[in-house]
């Protein structure tokens, strides 16, 4: 049985992504999507999800993935309950800049502290790699993650519109620590 935490739940780990993630990362995409109000048809360029290796971990970011339970050596009762990757290289990430892409947790699994694991991990990595800030852009409809990344000291920089979706960009400035 895996380990619980004080409030019974079970306990939670971040790791880098594995190959053998790559189902559970799509659907957990689909479903988080879907559940803030967002139709994943419409969300353009998530190609990298089909090869997250190449997208995010060959080219110098990071993928990390949330799992809990899995109380055997090979994972296979884990369960992938939150992700988020780091970019670092692309046309529109500036020198000394990393994006945030495909940050996500599922419904059911929501305010339980996952989303600040992935992000306190995407934050760390990017320190490790010497960048100085980190952006994101985030639809203006989903509410509850305009407010967590609010929280956790973005500010908002700029806005556009992709379809019926208002995109807010969010920029943070990383110290040392945060």
């Amino acid at each position: 049985m895996a380990d619980r935490d004080s409030d019974e739940r079970p306990s939670a780990s971040v790791r880098r992504y594995e190959p053998r993630d790559r189902e559970a990362v799509r659907r957990l995409h689909r479903v988080a999507l879907a559940d803030a109000g967002t139709d994943p048809v419409d969300v353009p360029d998530t190609d990298d999800l089909d090869d997250v290796r190449s997208s995010y971990l060959d080219s110098g970011g990071e993928f990390l993935v949330v799992e809990i339970g899995g109380d055997d050596t090979d994972g296979d009762d884990a369960e992938v309950v939150a992700m988020g990757g780091l970019a670092v290289e692309g046309d529109e990430i500036p020198e000394g800049a990393g994006e945030l892409l495909r940050v996500a947790v599922h419904p059911d699994h929501q305010r339980e502290g996952h989303g600040d694991r992935v992000v306190a991990g995407l934050e760390q990595a990017a320190r490790e790699r010497g960048l100085d800030r980190l952006f994101l852009w985030t639809a203006q409809r989903q509410r509850a993650a305009v407010c967590f990344y609010v929280t956790r000291g973005y500010e908002g920089t700029d806005h556009r519109t992709e379809g019926e979706y208002e995109l807010i960009r969010y920029e943070k400035q990383l110290g040392s620590r945060d």
